[in-house]
Parts: structure tokens; sequence; C-alpha cells
């Protein structure tokens, strides 16, 4: 429970008699003083949060499908940057399927589903994930607007975009349900983004450093099949280090 509503909640209910070696009267003072110091605390403490709580109630999914929806199967504690404001120790999830990112209600009663148009970025460990806008009337940066992870942040740049879908089978009236994930690479370069699913499409992105990447790959055998994020992410790193 909120510490300061515990606290709201504890001072109302003492009783009207002396208490803390303070006659009745002292005692009502008390208590109203600390009931006011605890609303205003409270309207302190939320008036910065309540932006993003006017959001629409996230409803989620059966909780019969196999598997689950979001970036991560349990609530994690996060920063989130919304509508030019960043919070920290935010409680979150990423629903995949909807695309949309999910706060806690300050009374934790319900979820909210945030405007994902005012998301600019939010971290929870291991990931952070940030909203892409390609506005096509100045310069097509190749990809759609949306949540993509960021991978690799430097000169250049790796993000991926995941995506879960429904998968339906209907086997003898029964309805069987489970999640399927998709994860699509992308690297940017020179300020536009370009898919990159092989390596011999990452070699060719990176063409000018294409023979000292191969010599890189077999010196430290990176094996682009068996871990195709790694790969990328370091090869990306060592291009930007060659292309000093």
């Amino acid at each position: 429970m909120n510490r300061i509503a515990l606290m709201v909640m504890l001072i109302t209910v003492l009783p009207g008699c002396a208490v803390f070696g303070q006659i009745a009267p002292a005692d009502s003072a008390f208590r109203a003083h600390a009931i006011q110091y605890a609303h205003t605390s409270y309207v302190r403490s939320t008036k910065d949060q309540a932006r993003f709580y006017n959001g629409a109630e996230y409803v989620g999914h059966l909780s019969r499908i196999k598997g689950h929806p979001y970036l991560d199967s349990l609530w994690q504690v996060g920063t989130l940057t919304y509508d030019g404001v960043t919070y920290q120790n935010v409680g979150l999830q990423y629903d995949l399927v909807n695309d949309v990112v999910v706060v806690t209600h300050i009374d934790s009663v319900y979820r909210i589903q945030l405007q994902s148009i005012k998301v600019s970025r939010f971290s929870i460990p291991n990931h952070t994930v940030v909203r892409i806008v390609n506005d096509t009337t100045t310069r097509d940066i190749g990809l759609r607007t949306g949540f993509y992870e960021q991978l690799y942040d430097g000169r250049s740049k790796v993000v991926a975009r995941r995506v879960k879908t429904i998968k339906t089978d209907y086997s003898q009236n029964v309805v069987k349900e489970e999640y399927l994930s998709e994860n699509n690479y992308y690297i940017g370069k020179n300020g536009r983004y370009f898919p990159v699913k092989t390596k011999r499409s990452v070699l060719n992105l990176l063409a000018d450093q294409k023979k000292l990447l191969r010599k890189y790959m077999r010196e430290n055998r990176i094996n682009f099949r068996a871990n195709r994020e790694t790969a990328l992410v370091k090869l990306t790193q060592q291009y930007d280090a060659l292309s000093r």
C-alpha cells in the first residue's frame, strides 16, 4: 500500500483521546495537520505522472493462449520518456501483439495503455526501446514509424523490430492458440536504415570494409547463424571502429 495513503488512514482512524502524551484538542490539531501534509505530498508526487494515467484501460489477452505477448514475461521497473518528460521507477510492460506500452495505474487496480505517439523511449533491464518516426515528407529513413529495440547506438545503428502474432489451430473442435515471435533487424548507416537478414546482406551493406570484416569474423569465431543478433552488433561495432 502507498505509504502516504497508509499514513492518512492511520491518522484518520486514531481515536480522539490523548496520544503521544498530548491532550485531545492538541491531538485533533496534529491529526488535521498530518492529513493536510499527506494530501499535499500525495498531490505533489503524482501530479506529473497524472499525464499518462488518462490513457485507455488496457484489456490484455486471453490467459488460455500459450506463452506471453510481452517483451518480457514479468512486469519490470524502468525509465519512461512520455510527452517530453522522463519518469524513473515506472512499472511497465511492452505488448508486442498490440504494439503498445502498458503501465500500472497509481492505485494498481487496473492497467493503462499509453498513447504511443507520446512515448519517446523506455528502458527496462536488458532492453532499451525507442520510437522512431519516419517523416516521408522530408526524408525517408527506410523504417516504418514504430517502436524498435536499440541494440547498438554508435556512428552506425542496429535496431530490432519485435512483433508477436497469435497462431490459432482448430482440431477436433478444440481451439489452440499460441504466441509466435518475429524479429526483423536493421542497420542504420548515413541516416538511413537497411533491412538485414543474412551475413551476405550485412557484408554487402558494409562493403567498404568487407574484407576486414570477414577476417574479424574468422579470428573471433563469430557464427552468424548461431546468434544473428550478437553477430550483427559485433560486426557493426567493428565497422565503426574500422571507419574512423
